[in-house]
């Protein structure tokens, strides 16, 4: 039963547990020898967050299942609603932060240090949105790893070393280092490129570096923008072909006695079969154990008939695709709900809100209770462990409306 509230007075709060449930419980729980407790502020003292790194989490999944899908996120907040609609990874996009926090379009314009912080952000999300599934529902739940948008590495091999040391202890699963040498988005004009031995070098700093961190499963992916670059140190224009040398080369780069990278990705100029197989062919007729990555881009128009009809992700996974991800998923999809909403709003004024609400109802978005997508339930759960007399597990009841109910 949860701690009653006192109608005619301050609610109390449950009696205090200063012997915490210790780690091995915790182990117990998790493999279902035990039961989670009965009580939120009982789980609230139950709960471990993981001690593995979410690389660690992310090279099983990646072993376990037929392929990832991450959609492209910019913010904590977009990481608790892919963990909530069931997705097992997520993803920082460069374009998505940098025209969500920025304004502005992906051509580099901020630096590595508040990129890593941001990835920072999202990481500590997921493991609260994990510890919120447990304190709230009693349920276990694994937390999302995020890959993340590595850029160029802002640099030469110092300047990655220097971005690994930043991501890695933040709990980053997973980062992608691209060819170019003077960075922007993959599918905007102009692109030029580094030489292939300066990628090279990035890389086996990125693979150093987190291996001496103690961090052997990060996942580094090398991409290559040679498939549509403008600008080549080869002397030639971008190509498929080209890109299937560069990715050679990348996939030929060993330090510690092993590869450096554990995935490709060719960035692709649309959604062309056979521009894809062609590049992912050739790369698996050398390394056929390497997986490759594809971006399932915003970018592409999907609504061309001459893609028509679609292929789908099995089919991909059958090529050696095993993770996917739509760089800008949450900012089309959630930047076109808002601008349905202002507009109805200029349309029709208050009128506009009900709807809006029994849209959320009906879709069952875990935004509809603002509290609900924050984890509000679980820290009020903690303010009451915590023994603060302003906070009790039943002041979180059905609606925002009940919320705002204050008692004297």
């Amino acid at each position: 039963m949860e701690p009653q509230i006192e109608l005619g007075g301050m609610p109390q709060p449950p009696p205090h547990a200063p012997n915490a449930t210790p780690a091995s419980n915790w182990q117990d729980i998790l493999q279902g020898r035990t039961a989670p407790a009965e009580t939120a502020e009982a789980r609230f003292l139950e709960f471990r967050f993981p001690r593995e790194h979410p690389s660690t989490l992310l090279r099983r999944l990646l072993k376990d299942e037929p392929y990832i899908f991450a959609p492209g996120l910019y913010n904590a907040g977009g990481v608790k609603l892919a963990a909530h609609a069931g997705f097992k990874a997520a993803y920082l996009s460069g374009f998505s932060y940098a025209v969500e926090e920025h304004g502005v379009t992906d051509v580099g314009a901020f630096s590595r240090s508040e990129l890593a912080e941001q990835a920072r952000r999202m990481v500590r999300a997921s493991d609260y949105w994990s510890r919120e599934q447990y304190v709230t529902h009693g349920a276990i739940r694994e937390r999302l790893p995020v890959i993340m948008d590595m850029e160029d590495g802002h640099g030469g091999f110092g300047q990655v070393q220097m971005f690994m040391q930043q991501i890695v202890p933040a709990g980053v699963a997973a980062g992608h280092l691209e060819d170019q040498a003077e960075r922007r988005c993959g599918h905007l004009p102009g692109k030029m490129l580094v030489s292939t031995e300066k990628q090279v070098e990035r890389l086996l700093a990125a693979r150093s570096e987190a291996d001496q961190m103690g961090c052997d499963d990060f996942v580094l992916i090398a991409r290559t923008d040679a498939a549509t670059a403008r600008f080549t140190p080869e002397g030639r224009p971008g190509s498929i072909d080209l890109a299937i040398e560069r990715t050679l080369a990348y996939a030929r780069a060993e330090i510690h006695n092993r590869r450096a990278i554990d995935m490709a990705w060719c960035e692709f100029k649309d959604q062309d079969w056979d521009a894809i197989t062609h590049w992912s062919r050739a790369v698996r007729k050398e390394h056929p154990d390497l997986d490759l990555a594809i971006n399932l881009s915003s970018s592409f128009d999907w609504t061309n008939p001459r893609f028509m009809p679609l292929y789908n992700m099995e089919q991909l996974a059958e090529e050696g695709f095993r993770y996917f991800f739509m760089t800008l998923a949450d900012n089309h999809a959630g930047r076109n709900g808002s601008w349905e909403f202002f507009r109805d709003i200029r349309e029709r004024g208050i009128a506009a809100f009900p709807d809006m609400q029994r849209r959320e109802t009906a879709s069952q978005t875990p935004s509809k209770s603002h509290n609900e997508l924050a984890g509000t339930a679980t820290y009020f759960s903690g303010g009451a462990v915590f023994g603060s007399q302003s906070f009790t597990s039943q002041d979180i009841r059905s609606s925002d409306a009940d919320l705002s109910e204050v008692r004297q």
